[in-house]
């Protein structure tokens, strides 16, 4: 997997600070081999650049740079090559092995960057600017059209408008790669709650850069709806696993661009764990207001796997707002909207154990005692049986909640409250996430200072300081 601090090569410079020219050409074997074939092609067939420009109808220039290995030829100049350079497809072939080198040499988990929209685009020849306006030069024009018609390029062209076609009708990438991914992309959301975030991050960030790659090249509408949809569960489960490690700034971009995938394809429930997501990373950054505005933003969708869990985010948002009554109609109609759907790729739904989850965790955020009495010990016992809506890091929630339970109401209990506290430290199969981090700690300031000089509380509080960075949200 590349490093993502090494996306490009170190380059030497010279006394003045310059790259060099070796510098600015990636290692690419591929092109150096295609460079070799051509100019072996070149020579078997007793002809030139020139002569190759002239059959094939692309400007000399540019087939001097593939013929020199300076940069990867087009897929069209490849196929019009093809043609008049007979060699069974082999330019091709390995035009496109160059291309796959060139992007794994440079792409690492950031995606490079497009060109800006409002880049300058120099105008073609045959273009004059006059008072800033493009018009026509006819000399220049009829000129070409002379050369053109004394050419014999339509049949490389044809070639290439033959070759064209197939590759929309066939894609970038066949269906049974597609079925492959799809079938990865299910099998990542049933573990996703679940498994350890440095195992499942390699696994769905190899399978994002093999669908980015796919949508950069020609495809079918149909083709292209998979892949985008494809595309956008993979870089909202990159961008859960950044928010779910505290790494906030990664978590706004991936879910940026799995909101744009989201709303090309409408699909709904990509759509809600998108905003979802968002509504998350404003929470736990404290910006209550703005959990809330990202729900709304897309409160006209509705899917029953997450209606509730958009009820949820709610429900905990007005809460920490000190919006009681808001609160607590959200949490009514996350448990009317609650479902035991199987996993999908987005957020998990909200069953049982979830709802009970909820209950309790804005209780304790609300100093509703007897809700948070009635709920927690639900929450518990729904996350012991381990139905659909588990995941390790929701059950370890209910636990924090049953834990500041006792330190709620008249009489507390903190030394239970700091053992049950320290069990989810102890017992934890893995890293904890930020969340549960942010929960142990909020449940920490929950202990009064006459509770410190108790063994058990001072054990947990100990343990608490030594836990790696995250918030407090």
């Amino acid at each position: 997997m590349p490093d993502p601090q090494r996306l490009v090569a170190p380059s030497d410079t010279d006394a003045a600070g310059r790259f060099t020219v070796e510098a600015e050409r990636q290692r690419n074997d591929s092109l150096d081999e295609l460079a070799g074939m051509l100019q072996s092609l070149i020579g078997d067939n007793e002809t030139n650049i020139s002569r190759l420009a002239e059959r094939t109808g692309f400007k000399r220039q540019q087939v001097s740079r593939a013929v020199n290995g300076r940069e990867v030829p087009s897929p069209d100049l490849s196929d019009a090559l093809d043609v008049v350079l007979p060699c069974g497809g082999a330019i091709r072939r390995l035009r496109d092995a160059a291309d796959r080198e060139k992007r794994a040499r440079r792409l690492g988990v950031v995606p490079p960057m497009r060109r800006p929209s409002d880049e300058f685009v120099p105008a073609p020849e045959g273009m004059l600017i006059t008072h800033g306006a493009r018009t026509i030069d006819h000399e220049v024009i009829s000129t070409n059209r002379r050369e053109f018609a004394a050419l014999p390029a339509l049949p490389a062209l044809s070639a290439i408008a033959a070759s064209t076609r197939a590759r929309i009708e066939t894609g970038s990438a066949s269906d049974r790669t597609l079925d492959e991914l799809e079938s990865d992309v299910d099998e990542i959301a049933q573990v996703y709650g679940s498994a350890p975030h440095l195992a499942l991050l390699g696994e769905v960030a190899e399978r994002w850069k093999q669908i980015e790659s796919i949508l950069d090249g020609r495809m079918s509408a149909g083709t292209r709806a998979r892949v985008t949809q494809l595309g956008g569960q993979l870089t909202y489960f990159l961008g859960r696993l950044a928010f779910n490690t505290n790494d906030f700034r990664s978590a706004r971009r991936f879910a940026g661009l799995a909101g744009t995938y989201a709303d090309e394809i409408g699909e709904p429930v990509l759509i809600m764990s998108v905003a979802a997501l968002q509504s998350s990373i404003a929470y736990h950054t404290q910006r209550y207001r703005q959990a809330i505005a990202a729900l709304n933003l897309v409160q006209q969708v509705r899917h029953p796997y997450m209606d509730g869990r958009m009820a949820a985010y709610e429900a905990r948002a007005y809460a920490k707002m000190g919006d009681q009554e808001s609160a607590r109609d959200a949490l009514n109609r996350m448990e009317a909207a609650s479902c035991t759907m199987a996993p999908m790729p987005g957020e998990t739904p909200v069953g049982p154990a979830a709802v009970a989850m909820f209950r309790s965790g804005v209780a304790i955020n609300m100093g509703d005692v007897d809700m948070a009495q009635e709920w927690a010990p639900i929450a518990i016992a729904g996350y012991q049986r381990k139905g659909g809506d588990y995941t390790v890091e929701e059950s370890q929630h209910a636990y924090m909640s049953y834990a500041s339970k006792f330190l709620i109401g008249r009489e507390p209990e903190p030394e239970e409250a700091a053992r049950i506290a320290m069990d989810v430290i102890r017992t934890a199969p893995d890293e904890l996430t930020h969340t549960v981090k942010a929960r142990l700690r909020q449940c920490a300031s929950s202990f009064s200072p006459a509770h410190h000089r108790i063994p058990a509380v001072s054990s947990f509080l100990e343990a608490c300081r030594t836990l790696p960075a995250g918030g407090t949200g």
